[in-house]
């Protein structure tokens, strides 16, 4: 049983106090008002011992149950919102069960795109700023399309390059976010390299893309990924229980 400040604070001021009664009988009474006070220092109880003390009367096994304490000792435990934390680290863990050939199959067809290899693309782009026109950034960059003659079409300023060249499918993720070169493959899936297409959204805004050059990756073999899609079918598997 912990336990609990209101004991603690009334022990700790009786050592203090314990100290400064000894301190004063230890001098002597009679003795001028011009002692040397250093000299008399070696009445007082030796620090390190005195330190020993308290942590063997408080915190050692005289004080059993005080290990561990800190400033939330009196905290209610909430029993509730700790068996939805459990279940939900529960659910984080994946079954050890083996799919079938069929459900492995079935699973890889379902979702192959994302094993797909690294593409690469050249493009330039324009971005209209969540930031700076909120909810009418499409708006914006439709009027934009609409608009584009033999100029090219000019958009907000912005920490992004204006234009990419070889650019991986990784590096375009990183920098645009929302899975930005998925939607890049998409526009030239058919085999065209639109200029001016769009508008496709990103972390920055809603963009205009200008697609000079694509080379899409390769989708890999089931076998050549089997492993790591069996752990994401056992993750899909605990997420749907």
């Amino acid at each position: 049983m912990s336990a609990s400040p209101k004991i603690l604070l009334p022990t700790l001021l009786l050592i203090a106090l314990g100290f400064a009664a000894y301190w004063l009988l230890t001098l002597d009474p009679d003795a001028p008002s011009d002692i040397d006070w250093d000299a008399n220092r070696q009445n007082l109880p030796d620090i390190s011992a005195l330190e020993h003390r308290i942590e063997t009367n408080l915190f050692g096994d005289e004080a059993e149950g005080t290990e561990g304490m800190s400033a939330d000792i009196d905290e209610v435990v909430n029993h509730s919102a700790m068996e939805i934390k459990l279940e939900g680290l529960t659910k984080n863990i994946t079954t050890t069960r083996q799919p079938t050939d069929k459900e492995l199959a079935t699973f890889y067809a379902e979702h192959k795109a994302q094993y797909r290899e690294s593409s690469r693309f050249s493009f330039k782009q324009i971005v209209f700023s969540t930031a700076k026109h909120g909810g009418q950034a499409r708006l914006k960059a439709m009027q934009a399309l609409q608009e584009i003659s033999e100029t090219e079409p000019q958009g907000d300023q912005s920490t992004l390059a204006e234009r990419y060249f070889s650019a991986t499918s990784t590096r375009i993720d990183d920098e645009f976010g929302n899975n930005f070169a998925q939607k890049l493959f998409e526009l030239v899936k058919e085999g065209d390299l639109p200029c001016w297409a769009g508008p496709i959204a990103s972390g920055h805004g809603v963009h205009l893309v200008c697609i000079e050059n694509a080379s899409l990756g390769v989708i890999p073999k089931l076998e050549e990924v089997r492993s790591q899609v069996i752990n994401d079918w056992r993750f899909s598997v605990v997420e749907e229980n």
